[in-house]
């Protein structure tokens, strides 16, 4: 692992940081809504759905950083796809999504790793 550049290793921790809130932010959505009798079957519902996205966000996430650590080319333009999309997650995930950005689109070094 020591070998790896800077950028890569940066990337996947931010993955999988990313990925293991996503997967507690899922399982909260999706368990404590039931507490809940007198909430609206809308919220219920919306409740539901946010929980099961932040859950398969959540294990993508986790899949890219392994695929980036073992410098498998998917996982790059998958890393690139989900950090584009977290751009809109004001202001901590845009900026982490720059940083990933940055490795995986700039950086000479991390760039030439996939290669």
């Amino acid at each position: 692992m020591a070998d790896k550049p800077t950028g890569i290793l940066m990337c996947a921790i931010l993955f999988a940081i990313g990925g293991v809130l996503s997967i507690l932010i899922g399982f909260l959505g999706v368990s404590t809504i039931s507490e809940f009798e007198e909430a609206p079957k809308i919220f219920t519902a919306l409740s539901t759905i946010l929980g099961v996205v932040f859950l398969i966000v959540g294990v993508a996430e986790l899949v890219v950083a392994y695929g980036i650590l073992n410098l498998n080319k998917w996982a790059r333009t998958t890393g690139i796809v989900l950090a584009v999309i977290s751009l809109i997650n004001i202001p901590i995930g845009t900026i982490i999504s720059i940083v990933i950005l940055y490795f995986l689109l700039m950086n000479e070094e991390t760039k030439n790793a996939f290669q």
